[in-house]
């Protein structure tokens, strides 16, 4: 067995279930190569392949299941950023030969309630939840917390870490550190060479733990930040006064959150006449557009497959071991609550160089 499989083989028996072509990233290789390896250990009987995952030969599609489970998912949208953890989700439950059912919020708390109380009364056995929180401080309310613990059936948060202190803490949960994505950013534009650097962001529930990312890596790197600019009205050019003003006022780097502003970011700014990235540099947030754009951007990269794909591992070790009866949402003391965090990817392309010092055209306007 070449060195290459033994490592994919090793990966799978160790960690389970995979998303193939996130493990295809992770080694270094092509999604063909990839395919052809896992074809020919499947083939050898040491892996088991089913459409966009694989998982150890020891664990069949059922093998840690009574019979096929079914698993409510109800998120707040179904496109941009949560397709992706759809799709993870979609191959872990397919992996181990269970059932996804989709719920849509629109971060809606009231059709969050009804989705949820619509699936466990359909009989799910689990569910995945991403809960609607403050888009002020990221948080869920008290009374959410306390609706969460008692759900009749096991539940994991996903994307939705929940402060030590709250009731909801007692439940698994496995998110995306964006704090330590949006570091990841501010470092690269610090390495590059940026010393002022400016901020823009939508208003969203990831938004207070991107902003304090931003913020930490800032002050840690010893740098000058010429403020963090909210986008104002959604789809509006609220920002762009302010933005193209912090250029002119000499920052080089600026970092926006998400993919949609900083598109709009970078009109605002050739528009004003300020070349990206000659001038000044871009960095995103989400990596779901950036590298379609009119200069492919440098974008933080969340893990959202692998969020999806390891909720679904976490939830079907919780209806497992679940106690017969009046365990209701809360874990047992069989298994110890878990809170799982994916530190994000950087993807550089085009949108950041070093900068040049030179004089923009905002700045001479």
């Amino acid at each position: 067995m070449t060195e290459r499989r033994q490592a994919i083989l090793e990966i799978v028996q160790k960690e389970g279930s995979q998303v193939v072509l996130e493990l295809a990233e992770r080694l270094r290789i092509s999604a063909v190569t990839i395919r052809r390896d896992l074809e020919e250990l499947a083939a050898q009987g040491l892996v088991h392949r089913t459409h966009g995952s694989v998982a150890p030969a020891a664990e069949p599609a059922s093998a840690a299941l009574d019979g096929p489970k079914t698993i409510g998912l109800v998120v707040p949208h179904s496109n941009y950023y949560f397709d992706g953890v759809i799709a993870g989700a979609k191959a872990a439950a397919a992996s181990a030969g269970a059932r996804l059912v989709l719920g849509v919020s629109d971060y809606d708390k009231a059709t969050e309630m009804h989705q949820v109380a619509r699936l466990t009364n359909k009989g799910v056995d689990g569910l995945l939840i991403a809960p609607t929180p403050d888009f002020i401080t990221g948080e869920l309310d008290a009374e959410q917390q306390q609706w969460l613990v008692s759900l009749s059936v096991p539940v994991v948060l996903v994307e939705r870490p929940v402060a030590s202190t709250g009731v909801a803490s007692i439940l698994d949960s496995v998110s995306s550190s964006h704090s330590a994505g949006a570091a990841l950013a501010i470092r690269h534009l610090a390495e590059l060479g940026h010393r002022k650097l400016v901020s823009v962001m939508i208003s969203g529930p990831n938004t207070p733990q991107v902003r304090q990312g931003y913020l930490s890596a800032v002050e840690s790197l010893g740098l000058e930040s010429l403020g963090v600019i909210d986008e104002g009205g959604a789809g509006s050019e609220d920002a762009a006064g302010l933005l193209l003003q912090s250029v002119r006022d000499g920052a080089t780097g600026i970092f926006v959150h998400n993919d949609q502003l900083a598109v709009r970011c970078m009109m605002w700014l050739e528009d004003a006449g300020v070349d990206v990235p000659g001038e000044v540099s871009l960095a995103g947030y989400d990596d779901v557009i950036a590298g379609v754009a009119h200069v492919p951007l440098t974008a933080v990269a969340p893990w959202k497959s692998m969020v999806g794909h390891r909720a679904v591992q976490r939830l079907l070790s919780r209806i497992a071991e679940r106690e017969p009866a009046g365990n209701f949402g809360r874990p047992s003391e069989a298994m110890a609550t878990e809170h799982l965090e994916f530190v994000p990817r950087l993807h550089v392309r085009q949108s950041t160089t070093e900068p040049s010092f030179r004089t923009s055209a905002a700045s001479r306007g």
